[in-house]
């Protein structure tokens, strides 16, 4: 027969003291008040402890250098690294490293010079001690400010390597301002005696280009440096080198007020010197292609029935000559042509006069018409009639003499010689 019965296991004095809620409680108690006194322990006990990039204020407005107009002219951001010893629940504050102050007194700076200023460091919290710190003083350099402008010159360095294709020249450098404004240390803006835009050309320039300068200060003496001026202009100093090519030309008249017949099959003509050597803007293709230049322009009216020469002094704005051309001599040779006067009717019925105007001119005689001999000795009065027109012409009181063109009705081929005036009376 099986026994039912187990034996109960028997329980240590220590466990049945856990089963007790009064042990339980006091234990607890004991426990508790151990880990206050350890933590409390730890956190007013005394440490050393490192605190980094504690950054140096500098109180410059207001102070004495400030009111006598010295500027700090290397200021930048100081930092320092500050040991203090304190309690340890003080230093492990995280707020605790903005109460450490570290600041410099500008009592000493009276004139304008190099200082190097003792660096003073509190803490703004109880009872902390500050052992050291990593740097003892900072070197501040203090000055009047200055403003000067000065004209500015271009330096054009070429750098080992460049060339310049053959045929092409540069020309004088242009800058986009004549002078710039600096601004400094009096010490240093006592030496500074110009300004220079500089631009390095290391690249074949086969047309104008526009570079970004590199300004440089120069000063007298060989140990000139500047360290603290600045330029004050907002936009930078550009400079552009113009490059020109040398090309043969053939130069060219233009005729106006050319009558149909000579827009399809131009008059011949003759320009001595016939040849000439040009510089043009390097880049300006079409220009570098062409055979001709213009050089000046001849009007039809001015065009007889002999043998016509003109004298054209070139324009030295449009284009630059290598060779120097007094005039250029431009023949015309219509000696082959006619010449006839013809008296031609002027009336007032398409002109639209003033009503205190009157037309006093009823013809104007002798008006020359020159062209093939077949055309020509073929006209009669009616063939020219006169073109009048007021508006660019201020008309005075009294009589004045206007302006006006003759053109042929039906003639391609021919063309009135001359220049003609009609008499307007203002009352």
């Amino acid at each position: 027969m099986s026994s039912k019965n187990k034996k109960k296991k028997s329980k240590s004095p220590f466990s049945q003291l856990f089963e007790k809620n009064a042990f339980v409680l006091l234990f607890s108690l004991i426990i508790a008040v151990v880990l206050w006194c350890a933590v409390s322990i730890f956190q007013t006990s005394e440490i050393e402890k490192q605190f980094n990039n504690i950054k140096v204020q500098l109180n410059y407005e207001g102070s004495l250098p400030d009111n006598n107009d010295l500027k700090i002219f290397d200021e930048q951001e100081y930092y320092i690294d500050v040991t203090v010893k304190g309690k340890s629940y003080l230093l492990n504050d995280s707020d605790f490293p903005n109460k450490i102050i570290a600041t410099v007194s500008f009592a000493s700076v009276t004139s304008p010079g190099t200082y190097n200023l003792p660096i003073t460091v509190n803490v703004e919290a109880g009872d902390v001690e500050v052992v050291q710190y990593s740097k003892p003083s900072i070197s501040l350099y203090f000055d009047e400010t200055v403003e000067k402008s000065f004209n500015i010159t271009d330096e054009i360095i070429e750098i080992e390597g460049y060339s310049l294709p053959e045929g092409y020249l540069r020309e004088n450098p242009r800058l986009s301002v004549d002078s710039v404004t600096v601004q400094g240390p009096s010490i240093e803006m006592s030496r500074l005696t110009s300004v220079k835009a500089v631009v390095e050309l290391d690249k074949e320039l086969t047309s104008t280009e526009t570079f970004t300068s590199e300004i440089v200060f120069v000063g007298s003496g060989n140990n000139s440096t500047f360290n603290f001026i600045k330029l004050l202009n907002e936009d930078p100093v550009y400079v552009t080198i113009p490059v020109s090519v040398t090309t043969d030309f053939t130069p060219a008249i233009n005729f106006t007020n050319v009558p149909k017949d000579y827009r399809e099959t131009p008059l011949s003509y003759s320009v001595s010197p016939n040849k000439v050597k040009v510089t043009v803007a390097a880049g300006d293709n079409e220009l570098i292609n062409a055979d001709e230049i213009i050089i000046g322009s001849i009007d039809f009216s001015e065009l007889n029935n002999t043998y016509n020469e003109f004298h054209i002094v070139p324009d030295d704005t449009v284009y630059s000559f290598v060779d120097k051309v007094e005039a250029f001599k431009v023949t015309v040779n219509l000696s082959d042509m006619n010449k006839r006067w013809l008296e031609v009717a002027v009336s007032a019925d398409d002109i639209k006069l003033p009503e205190n105007a009157e037309l006093l001119t009823k013809s104007i005689q002798s008006v020359q018409v020159v062209g093939p001999t077949d055309s020509v000795m073929n006209i009669d009065n009616s063939e020219a009639y006169v073109v009048l027109s007021l508006d660019d012409v201020e008309l005075k009181s009294g009589i004045n003499e206007v302006p006006v063109k003759i053109l042929l009705r039906t003639l391609t081929d021919s063309w009135v010689r001359g220049t003609y005036t009609v008499q307007i009376k203002v009352n």
